[in-house]
């Protein structure tokens, strides 16, 4: 059990905002939440990986490839911008399931909304699209942010929105119920709830709940839709997700 806990939280590109004082803390919190014993040596690992996989620049060879792909093939239109973390990357049939709309995928890696932050310019902004369907914040909280902490993180996304493309409408897309992240559903559906509340003061953030659609009737998690890591949906969890974005997306776009 505390080898499975260091690969879980370090395997999965993820990391942790704050002093290593306050990550180890929280490491051991979780560890202890989990029945899981660590030594200090491997709560101090553990916090340097984490903290190591938060750092801002993280991901730039991602973004380089983008940027290269990008020299050879601009998209000089994009109605539908689709960014975040590794289910939107994940995405391979998404130009497919939007169609008629053109769309475009700068989802990557891990990603933690603190990346798609730092990345804003490269990875949102230079396409000016006329939306953005937003999917990240589970990394995060896997990385022992709090619901709080990664909400706000996403605050300052949407204000980077506002100050650069202002009339943009924002999709974001809930957290998933997914198998490998059951220990995590308190703090999971925390960080849904307060993101729907801030929909809810904002005519241009709409939130899109994929939590229930994803469960049994009995409201049990359903691994069928996800594949063999219990954490990245299949194409069966990627048509409950097209019919629920592409609802979402009909109230501004002709569908």
């Amino acid at each position: 059990m505390k080898n499975s806990l260091i690969i879980l939280l370090t395997l999965t590109c993820l990391g942790c905002s704050g002093d290593m004082k306050i990550l180890e803390e929280r490491i051991k919190a979780q560890a202890e939440k989990n029945n899981t014993e660590m030594s200090a040596v491997d709560i101090k690992k553990t916090a340097l990986y984490l903290n190591t996989w938060s750092k801002e620049d993280f991901y730039q060879e991602a973004i380089d490839k983008f940027l290269t792909d990008d020299e050879s093939n601009f998209p000089e239109e994009v109605d539908v911008l689709f960014t975040g973390s590794s289910s939107i990357r994940f995405w391979e049939s998404l130009d497919q399931d939007m169609k008629p709309l053109k769309v475009l995928n700068r989802g990557f890696g891990g990603a933690h909304i603190t990346h798609v932050n730092y990345h804003f310019e490269d990875v949102v902004l230079r396409y000016n699209p006329k939306a953005i369907v937003f999917f990240c914040g589970t990394n995060d909280i896997t990385a022992l942010k709090t619901p709080e902490e990664t909400v706000n993180d996403f605050k300052i996304f949407k204000q980077k929105v506002r100050k650069s493309l202002p009339d943009i409408h924002i999709f974001v897309i809930g957290i998933k119920p997914s198998p490998a992240r059951l220990y995590l559903e308190n703090e999971e559906l925390a960080y849904n709830k307060l993101i729907a509340e801030l929909s809810s003061e904002d005519d241009l953030l709409t939130f899109i709940d994929i939590w229930d659609a994803m469960l049994t009737e009995e409201g049990k998690r359903i691994p069928e839709l996800f594949v063999e890591d219990g954490l990245h949906i299949n194409a069966d969890g990627y048509k409950i997700w097209t019919r629920l974005v592409r609802d979402s997306l009909g109230n501004l776009f002709t569908l």
